[in-house]
């Protein structure tokens, strides 16, 4: 089920990923994330 969610939400984000704009928002997001996760790691 997961794999298909994927695929078939991966269709429905075409469009809006043909703009550069929503890549660098989508790695905006991700590099957030991973400093979050970075950061609870350490312990502040």
């Amino acid at each position: 089920m997961f794999f298909f969610s994927l695929g078939y939400g991966a269709r429905l984000l075409t469009p809006i990923f043909h703009k550069p704009i929503s890549w660098k928002i989508l790695e905006a997001l991700v590099g957030c994330i991973m400093l979050a996760i970075a950061i609870s790691l350490i312990g502040f």
